[in-house]
């Protein structure tokens, strides 16, 4: 088959999963031209993440998909059940019920869900096809080459494993977004650190009644001890008709991935339930690797690497997939504004710099839960495990923080104060629009350009950042309490975000704080610090 004539596009990504597909999704939302090529026919069959942070859903509520993952998720409310069994029709050896989700909106208007993943992807893909995304699925990269350097364009060449036709796509950026194997990274030399593969497994996903085993339970990890099985887990959805269960090949039982045929699957899948009856429909087999590995750069010229590509961590804790697109939303706002010409080429640097250190405190994070897990942990590393929530909300960029100041890599959510490199708080407001005001969060206001926020009395601000915005020649928009919002917190907005009652913070596309403004900023030192503080956030 001959090649098609050469296409031309902002961003190609390479990898379909849910770290390529929110990418897709945040760039679109930014007005990039983007395509994404994905080699399998589909999104994922199989759950592989489950958890999904309150920040990973803050980033799908500001990019109008929240509301359909919660509905999707609503079935899997009541699934707290942790358990150790013999199957699910045999004796339970031990069992707790994990506690009803706090009440988290003193920190964010999002929650903590349980979905699978092949649940979640189909939702996003669809919110990046209606934004304007070109997916090709079953269409995978051939080649790649940047003919005029690294950071030059690049020009790849795809091809549809359907009908075999090649095409060439040329994109000023490359996002690879292709796994863990990721053979872009490889293809560029990227070594990784880490402790390397810790366990190989198999996932074994199936379909079978579950009701009447589970007898009225609902389960969010429930491992299975038996003759056959040791250590297992597994894991089922909320039509309690499909399952997952996890298998850990083991090198003294002299298991490999080519012994799990669909007749050994089954016994495996039946000796889980307890049943040796059970209807049992194999539907996938799928051989991981639980590793800790992560890439020593995620930036090599005009190519990035996101997701696994960058970073595999141990699932205990469910870090992994909420990380990677957490990667994505960093990378897109960037991407964006040196698009546009708003930012300098060296704010790109600011993707590695800022995601790596959270990626590989992220991963040793989960490391430490896969000691205490085991009961391996020293007291020292018990000490050393944070909260899930201070890992997914309170993370930081050190490199983002005031110059002179000292900002450690994570904070706890409820102290998060609007200091510059860490997430801008979230306070109960009155949003002003056309239907006139509806309930809703701060956090609504950012996501698409910089924002600066300033009081009742912050007219000075707003004359201020519309100067700053036409001398740095960026877009930044300027909202304030009594005129676009209704503050609705106890305390007041600026107890919250830690400036005087007159004073001013500049976020980010991206929701973290760029500045804040002294004591006595006002006037014309208001339009020059302004200034330079996007000049500083844009690289310029």
């Amino acid at each position: 088959m001959g090649k098609e004539p050469e296409e031309l596009t902002d961003v190609l990504i390479v990898g379909g999963g849910i770290t390529g597909l929110s990418c897709a999704l945040f760039l679109r939302q930014h007005g990039v031209k983007v395509v994404l090529v994905e080699r399998h026919v589909s999104t994922s069959i199989h759950p592989r993440a489950w958890g999904w942070y309150p920040r990973t859903l803050e980033l799908f509520r500001a990019s109008g998909v929240e509301e359909d993952i919660l509905a999707a998720a609503a079935g899997y409310a009541g699934h707290r059940r942790q358990a150790t069994v013999e199957s699910l029709a045999g004796a339970e050896l031990k069992s707790a019920m994990l506690p009803e989700p706090g009440d988290l909106s003193s920190l964010t208007p999002s929650r903590q869900i349980s979905l699978g993943q092949d649940r979640m992807e189909p939702i996003v893909r669809a919110g990046a096809e209606a934004a304007g995304a070109d997916l090709r699925f079953h269409t995978e990269l051939v080649h790649f080459e940047r003919p005029a350097g690294e950071d030059g364009p690049v020009l790849a060449t795809v091809k549809d494993r359907g009908s075999g036709r090649e095409r060439t796509v040329r994109a000023r950026w490359l996002v690879a977004a292709d796994g863990g194997r990721s053979p872009v990274r490889e293809a560029l030399g990227i070594a990784r650190r880490g402790r390397g593969v810790l366990q190989q497994q198999v996932s074994i996903l199936f379909s079978a009644d579950l009701e009447g085993p589970l007898d009225g339970r609902r389960f969010s990890i429930c491992q299975i001890e038996n003759e056959q099985l040791k250590g297992a887990v597994l894991g089922h959805d909320d039509t309690l008709s499909r399952g997952t269960l996890i298998v850990q090949l083991r090198p003294e039982d002299g298991w490999t991935v080519a012994d799990f045929t669909p007749e050994r699957s089954i016994e495996l899948v039946r000796s889980a339930i307890g049943d040796p009856t059970v209807d049992v429909q194999i539907i996938g087999v799928l051989p991981w690797e639980l590793a800790a590995l992560s890439a020593e750069r995620f930036r090599d010229g005009s190519v990035f690497l996101i997701g696994d590509a960058a970073h595999v961590v141990p699932p205990i804790g469910g870090y992994g997939a909420n990380t990677g697109v957490q990667d994505a939303h960093n990378l897109a706002w960037k991407l964006a504004a040196v698009l546009r010409g708003e930012a300098g080429e060296e704010l790109l640097d600011s993707y590695d710099t800022e995601r790596r250190p959270v990626a590989e405190a992220t991963l040793l994070q989960a490391q430490l839960r896969l000691m205490v897990r085991s009961g391996r942990a020293t007291a020292e590393q018990r000490a050393a495990t944070l909260d899930v929530l201070t890992v997914m909300l309170g993370h930081a960029y050190p490199s983002a923080a005031a110059p002179g100041t000292h900002l450690p890599q994570f904070r706890e959510p409820q102290e998060l104060n609007g200091e510059p490199g860490t997430r801008a708080p979230h306070l109960p407001v009155l949003l002003s629009g056309d239907g006139g005001r509806t309930p809703g969060s701060l956090l609504d206001v950012y996501g698409k350009g910089f924002v600066l926020l300033a009081g009742p009395s912050g007219e000075h601000w707003r004359t201020a950042a519309e100067a700053a915005g036409r001398a740095v020649g960026a877009a930044l928009s300027a909202v304030s309490f009594g005129v676009e919002l209704e503050d609705l917190s106890e305390d007041g907005w600026h107890l919250r975000y830690a400036v005087p009652a007159d004073g001013a913070v500049l976020v980010r596309p991206d929701g973290f704080v760029a500045w804040r403004s002294p004591e006595d900023t006002t006037g014309p030192d208001a339009e020059a610090a302004i200034t330079r503080a996007l000049r500083r956030a844009l690289a310029r």
